[in-house]
């Protein structure tokens, strides 16, 4: 394949689209549940408060720990072109650039919010950092409205207007598009724990300032309104921390909730509560980003798998979009991406997933027999070019490691030693069945 690819810049959405500055105001139930609501209008379908929602998540750290790990199954692994059997080595190094890794990303998220619009500007060989570039604008979310009566994207985000059609040439033939036209995307479903999970903390925030520090108590006499103002000016020179002041007449009592569980322990377990909550959407399970109170091995293999499957299914999905828009847009760089295939790398060696492997064959090989160029295609091993040499070898060995003879048996084609005549028919027997 040329390495030169540059085409003529088309023309942007990006630079016609007006966006303004997003709100980071505090969000309750109430914003998230007028956000699905606006979302599904039919007639006006706005986008922008529930994926105002879904950036302010993502500076959660709980959704680092678990959205960043199946972000990271995508970026961490070389993506590969394969046509016949044969690597392109060309549109491997495309693949792989740093540009690239970035498009995987926004593909990727695809998954969380739902739907995602891409322009492809330019693709190009950068003779001087000696790498493939990728010129492209991902659409912001909250103009884009796939919904079947729109298709289109709209300038402003308060309005679903058709000013863009981007599914219809000449402007679908550099558009990628990914996602479900109604989807919300996986991080509806975790909103609600981060908005809780915020509110707790700023309560339990608050608790701490309020009584996690010594309380002051300072006590005049009703009508000493000098002594008053003195202690007043002192308590407010004496540094941080809760005071109070009052005449000796006035009772003040503090009722501390001593129940079953005291303050912190709602806060810290509400708090978990919801951390737990956030794992279990986005990866299926807990025990692998947090230690619970069971940490027997079976339960964190079964956790594993369970977001394994999370993982395979995220690296189809990405697959299905790289090997049929993303391809199309290729071709029209005049990449020659015509009868190949985009693949993950295979790694050099999982030992965990041969091991588990070795284990199941194992057990078969005891019930029934097992080919050895199964096993030989299976791990990957080269099959030596004397195998039938080495095969007899290993089975004399075996054969000699079974004779009841000890140091003195008898080598190949003479008569085992005579042993009393107890036995000797029975060895004699076991000596003509492995000769």
């Amino acid at each position: 394949m040329a390495k030169k690819t540059e085409q003529p810049a088309q023309a942007g959405i990006i630079t016609v689209i007006k966006e303004v500055p997003q709100s980071h105001a505090s969000k309750t139930i109430s914003d998230w549940k007028t956000a699905i609501k606006q979302f599904e209008d039919k007639k006006n379908p706005i986008r922008t408060k529930l994926y105002e929602l879904y950036d302010d998540m993502l500076l959660d750290g709980q959704m680092e720990a678990t959205w960043g790990k199946r972000r990271d199954n995508i970026l961490n692994r070389r993506l590969t072109f394969v046509r016949d059997g044969v690597e392109d080595e060309e549109v491997t190094k495309l693949l792989n650039s740093p540009d690239m890794r970035q498009v995987l990303e926004e593909i990727h998220n695809t998954i969380g919010y739902g739907y995602t619009l891409i322009q492809f500007n330019r693709i190009w060989f950068d003779t001087e950092q000696e790498c493939y570039r990728i010129d492209f604008d991902l659409i912001p979310r909250t103009h884009v409205h796939p919904e079947n009566d729109f298709e289109c994207v709209s300038i402003t985000n308060s309005r679903a207007t058709r000013d863009f059609l981007y599914t219809q040439p000449p402007l679908a033939n550099y558009m990628l598009w990914a996602g479900k036209p109604k989807d919300k995307g996986l991080f509806v479903k975790v909103a609600p724990y981060i908005i809780y999970k915020r509110g707790s903390m700023g309560d339990w925030s608050q608790f701490s300032e309020m009584f996690g520090m010594p309380f002051r108590e300072a006590m005049y006499d009703a009508f000493d309104d000098e002594t008053r103002r003195k202690v007043e000016e002192m308590l407010s020179n004496w540094g941080a921390g809760m005071s109070m002041v009052h005449p000796k007449s006035v009772d003040i009592k503090l009722h501390e909730t001593n129940g079953s569980a005291s303050s912190v322990d709602v806060y810290d377990k509400f708090i978990q509560l919801c951390d737990a909550g956030i794992s279990k959407s986005i990866l299926g399970n807990t025990l692998t980003t947090e230690q619970g109170d069971t940490g027997a091995r079976s339960l964190g293999e079964v956790h594993q798998g369970e977001e394994d499957d999370k993982k395979q299914s995220d690296d189809l999905f990405v697959l299905s979009v790289l090997n049929t828009r993303f391809r199309a847009i290729l071709k029209r760089f005049g990449i020659n991406v015509t009868g190949g295939e985009i693949w993950y790398e295979t790694p050099d060696k999982d030992w965990g997933a041969l091991q588990k492997k070795w284990g199941v064959i194992s057990g078969i090989s005891e019930k029934v027999p097992v080919a050895d160029d199964y096993i030989y295609e299976e791990f990957d091993i080269p099959k030596p070019e004397n195998y039938d040499e080495l095969k007899e070898e290993m089975r004399l060995e075996k054969m000699a490691g079974l004779m009841p003879f000890g140091n003195d048996a008898a080598p190949m084609g003479e008569q085992p030693p005579q042993k009393s005549a107890a036995n000797n028919n029975f060895l004699s027997r076991v000596w003509n069945f492995f000769a």
